[in-house]
């Protein structure tokens, strides 16, 4: 047989009794009843009064969007059509991912974000990606086309003195 507990292990012990004891206490529903308010007065007045929101005119509205709200620099929104240039002088075409039911041209821009655009897509300045394959990508507006082909850059032909060019 064992021979005598160790103070750890009566310890350990103690703790196990006293989680058996608060296990018997939560499991015995002691102090689960639950805590009512007291009941309101029948006839209590109503604490709200509901007003109607007050009605203005347009023109009384126009400086909610022409003057500053949070920002003492805010300007409104940009027209999107109008100020955008309808060319794709400053883009270059700078990928083409083509797989089983995704084709898409990725589009550098000369000074802004790259673009991705997909088959069938605008792009914001209303240039749609009509056609694509590996090597170029084809966009229409207007009954106009552009093409914009993969710049693939070259190396330089490097031959031995001694060997013939071909």
């Amino acid at each position: 047989m064992t021979g005598p507990l160790r103070p750890l292990e009566w310890g350990l012990l103690g703790l196990a009794g006293l989680l058996g004891l608060l296990m018997a206490v939560i499991l015995s529903s002691i102090g689960d009843a639950p805590r009512w308010l007291p009941e309101a007065p029948a006839h209590a007045p109503p604490s709200v009064n509901v007003r109607a929101a007050p009605t203005l005119a347009l023109q009384d509205l126009a400086s909610t969007w022409q003057v500053p709200l949070f920002s003492p620099d805010r300007r409104p929104d940009r027209v999107v059509g109008k100020t955008q240039v309808a060319s794709l002088a400053n883009l270059t075409l700078s990928g083409i991912m083509i797989t089983g039911n995704l084709q898409m041209a990725m589009l550098k821009q000369a000074g802004g974000p790259p673009l991705n655009v997909r088959l069938g897509q605008a792009l914001p300045n209303g240039w749609r990606l009509e056609h694509l394959t590996p090597q170029y990508a084809r966009f229409a507006l207007d009954g106009r086309t552009q093409t914009l082909s993969l710049y693939g850059k070259r190396l330089p032909l490097i031959s031995h003195p001694r060997e013939p060019l071909p």
